[in-house]
């Protein structure tokens, strides 16, 4: 592509104008038609419509040097006359709004051959205000924005492989190269997406709004999976197995068969080093179960199935059994969480101790507030439940003790 030289590519002596020059040095120093088309599309768009249909090409590039010289002059008084007489000069004197718009694109695309302080602050501003009609309201360039416009141009390098001595050909050419490309270029939403990914990647942290921490909703298909898994990942953080035996799990089926047998061997012959439950907790357990069945089961006259809990109010009977269900969970919770090795467990722990304290406070509550021929049946309904609440707290106070007795021993200088 052919780029003259502009009009400040004159010897600095000379000190051209465009009053003081020809037509043919005008359009010398104003550059070529496809120079001009190419660093000025809305001239392109123009010539496109106007040539031949309205204007002659003579009294178009006429009007354009006519534009150029009002421009040079910064009279825009004398510029904004002359739109309100001449549409088609108007044309010329207006803001170019497909520069505008692929000026916005670039913006999106952080494009590196924009200059955004010579595109939108680069303009000499005295605070004058100006009274003129918005729809003939002249564009004002600098010297930069023209610089940074012909040097994206040339950055571009679209040839034309058309003669240059016809101007309508060469007007068309550059129109079909320009849609060509417009085609190439990345759909918008890629271009959102690249944005934001950037904007991810580049964030800054002490500006950021507070995360909270992630979580998962609570799924559990079998419990005591879910509940040895968590005791197993506390034991883990504590750098401790527990005095459990580490498990190869990559092991074949005749490998886990003769495990198997070996385990059950070593029972048979020594026994369990560690029994599940302590036989007088269990047998403690058992006889408070069935005095508790014996209880509140019995013989009212008309229904032998029915029992206590049927004839109580219903709302103090679904308050018992919601209580119930949330002790279970609770307590499953509460137990998990030990031993405690980070401060998140001890936050858990607190939380859960202070929702077992109100639990307990309202069975309380129900025992006294209800009716004294059920009362009795009542507190055996609700025993086991206090129990394994009582059973909670005085783990959680011992734990403290011992940790306060621990810390107190630090103090004064004692290493246990």
């Amino acid at each position: 592509m052919d780029f003259s030289p502009p009009l400040f590519a004159f010897p600095l002596r000379e000190k051209p104008t465009l009053a003081t020059l020809n037509p043919p040095q005008i359009m010398h120093a104003l550059g070529t038609p496809c120079t001009i088309f190419a660093e000025k599309p809305a001239v392109h768009r123009a010539f496109l419509n106007f040539v031949p249909t309205k204007m002659t090409e003579k009294d178009f590039w006429t009007k354009y040097c006519r534009a150029e010289y009002l421009h040079r002059t910064k009279n825009s008084v004398a510029a904004a006359a002359e739109a309100a007489e001449d549409e088609e000069l108007a044309v010329f004197l207006k803001h170019d709004d497909i520069l505008a718009n692929e000026a916005r694109c670039k913006i999106r695309r952080v494009d590196p051959t924009l200059d955004m302080e010579a595109d939108d602050h680069g303009i000499f501003r005295d605070g004058s205000k100006e009274t003129m009609d918005a729809d003939y309201e002249i564009a004002r360039r600098t010297l930069s924005q023209d610089l940074n416009r012909h040097a994206a141009v040339v950055l571009e390098g679209r040839a034309l492989d058309v003669e240059l001595g016809d101007t309508r050909t060469v007007a068309e050419a550059l129109a079909r190269s320009k849609q060509e490309s417009s085609s190439d270029l990345p759909d918008e939403n890629v271009n959102m997406e690249r944005l934001a990914k950037v904007s991810r990647m580049t964030e800054i942290d002490d500006l950021q709004a507070p995360r909270s921490l992630p979580y998962a909703p609570l799924c559990i298909k079998d419990p005591r999976e879910y509940f040895d898994s968590q005791h197993a990942n506390a034991l883990k953080a504590l750098g401790d197995s527990g005095g459990m035996k580490s498990i190869n799990c990559n092991m074949s089926t005749e490998e886990v068969y003769l495990y198997l047998r070996r385990q059950i061997s070593e029972v048979k012959t020594r026994g369990l080093e560690i029994p599940v439950i302590q036989p007088e907790a269990a047998l403690k357990v058992l006889d408070g179960l069935n005095q508790h069945l014996s209880s509140t089961r019995y013989h009212l006259g008309k229904n032998p199935q029915e029992s206590v809990l049927d004839r109580l109010p219903h709302r103090t009977r679904d308050e018992l059994m919601h209580h119930w269900m949330s002790i279970q969970e609770l307590l499953q919770h509460f137990w998990s969480s030990y031993p405690i090795t980070t401060a998140y467990l001890y936050n858990k722990v607190l939380r859960l101790k202070d929702a077992m304290s109100q639990i307990y406070q309202k069975l309380q509550e129900i025992k006294e507030s209800v009716q004294s021929d059920f009362r009795h049946q009542v507190s055996l309904f609700v025993q086991p439940m206090l129990q394994a609440l009582d059973a909670a707290f005085a783990h959680y106070d011992a734990e403290q003790q011992k940790k306060s007795a621990k810390s107190g021993s630090k103090q004064n200088g004692i290493v246990q």
